[in-house]
């Protein structure tokens, strides 16, 4: 527990998982070590209490966040720049394919992990191949693949328009058109 707030480390809640683990003794091994590695390193103690305090399935804001893993890891864990602190963590841990998602929905805005927590790639990136379709394709002209590929990426354009349109009713046409082709089309 920390002295100032009662909260336990990280390092603590994680080693005693790691002692709960019975019969699997490599992922018991696993939590031990990162929970030592915890105790001296802080980023780590900070993005374990941020998985810690997200599993929980809630959204949770910003600032309850930095508070509660302050509260955990000690005071100066974001240091100067907590936003773009929370920004490296929640990257890292994405790039771990933990899946955070942000809601915006009033009275429910903040980060939560999406469930299942951990997302497996999978190991047919596509589904199956229509053949046929395949098949066809290869028929054709260059040009008319050509059109078929403007055809697609002005259908996914008029598409990402309309979208925003609804979502933004705000925003002028010229807005829109800019959102909706940096969306489309990365430019």
């Amino acid at each position: 527990m920390s002295k100032e707030t009662g909260f336990p480390h990280p390092a603590v809640t994680w080693e005693q998982d790691a002692r709960r683990l019975t019969g699997e003794p490599q992922l018991q091994l696993r939590l031990a070590a990162m929970a030592g590695h915890m105790r001296v390193d802080q980023i780590a103690a900070r993005r374990a209490a941020l998985i810690d305090l997200l599993a929980d399935g809630r959204p949770h804001p910003r600032e309850e966040i930095w508070e509660t893993v302050a509260a955990q890891v000690g005071e100066p864990c974001w240091g100067k720049r907590p936003q773009e602190a929370l920004a490296r963590d929640l990257k890292a841990l994405r790039r771990g394919r933990i899946r955070i998602a942000y809601s915006r929905r009033p009275g429910a805005a903040g980060y939560y992990l999406q469930y299942p927590a951990i997302g497996r790639p999978s190991q047919q990136q596509y589904g199956s191949i229509n053949w046929q379709l395949v098949e066809q394709l290869r028929r054709l002209s260059v040009p008319e693949k050509n059109e078929m590929a403007f055809a697609a990426a002005d259908f996914a354009l008029r598409q990402k328009r309309l979208i925003l349109a609804e979502e933004r009713p705000e925003w002028s046409d010229d807005q829109i058109d800019r959102e909706a082709r940096r969306l489309v089309f990365g430019v």
